[in-house]
C-alpha cells in the first residue's frame, strides 16, 4: 500500500516513557522567553548541542594526540554529571512520575487528565530518560480522543531549537535499537 505524501510519517516515532508538563499558552507566545526562564532545565540538551558542534575537532584531537582525546572525555563526563545532578535536584520535576508517551521529532502523543481542545497551544517541558536531556518547546493541540475520565492527545511541535530537535532524533533511534536488541535476545 502506497501512503500519499500527506499521511507519510517525517519521523521516527517510539513509545517510551519521560516526565512531561504542559501547559496551556497563547498562540502569539514565542519560545525564547521559556528557554531563558528555565535554563537549568535544558543545560544537559545544551551541552548536547555544542557536543554535536565539537565531533569534528574531536576525531581530528583523537586521531592526532589519543592521550589528550582521553582527557577530554573525561572532563566531558564530569560535565554531563553535573548536569545530570541540577536537573535532578529540580524540585519541580522530582514530584513528578514517568509517564508513557509516543515520540517523534515533528511531536508527542500522551495521555492526560488535563482538559484540552483541539487547536490549543501548549508549552511542552519534556525531561528524556535515562539521560535526563530536558527539551522546552511549542506545539499545537492536532487530535484528541476521550477515554473514561483521560485524554489521550496527539500534539505537534511548532517551534523547537534544531539542537532539540536532533537530540530527539537521536534519542529515537537509540530506543528502536535498544527495543531491536531486547526482541532478538
Amino acid at each position: 500500500m502506497t501512503e500519499k505524501p500527506s499521511e507519510r510519517r517525517e519521523y521516527f516515532r517510539i513509545t517510551d516513557q519521560a516526565i512531561v508538563s504542559l501547559n496551556t499558552i497563547s498562540a502569539e507566545q514565542s519560545l525564547a522567553p521559556l528557554l531563558n526562564t528555565h535554563s537549568s532545565f535544558i543545560i544537559r540538551s545544551d551541552i548536547n548541542a555544542l557536543e554535536l558542534v565539537n565531533q569534528a575537532l574531536a576525531r581530528k584531537i583523537k586521531r592526532s594526540d589519543p592521550d589528550l582525546s582521553q582527557y577530554f572525555d573525561v572532563i566531558n563526563k564530569k560535565i554531563e554529571l553535573i548536569a545530570s545532578n541540577i536537573i535532578r535536584s529540580s524540585a519541580e520535576f522530582l514530584a513528578r512520575k514517568p509517564i508513557d508517551i509516543n515520540l517523534s521529532a515533528s511531536g508527542i502523543a500522551i495521555q492526560t487528565d488535563t482538559e484540552y481542545s483541539v487547536g490549543d497551544h501548549v508549552s511542552i517541558q519534556l525531561l528524556l530518560l535515562p539521560e535526563y536531556n530536558g527539551i522546552i518547546c511549542l506545539g499545537q493541540i492536532k487530535q484528541i480522543n476521550k477515554e473514561n475520565n483521560s485524554s489521550h492527545v496527539a500534539i505537534d511541535f511548532t517551534e523547537m531549537r534544531e539542537a532539540d530537535r536532533e537530540l530527539i532524533i537521536k534519542h529515537t533511534m537509540s530506543k528502536q535499537l535498544e527495543q531491536a536488541r531486547n526482541k532478538n535476545t
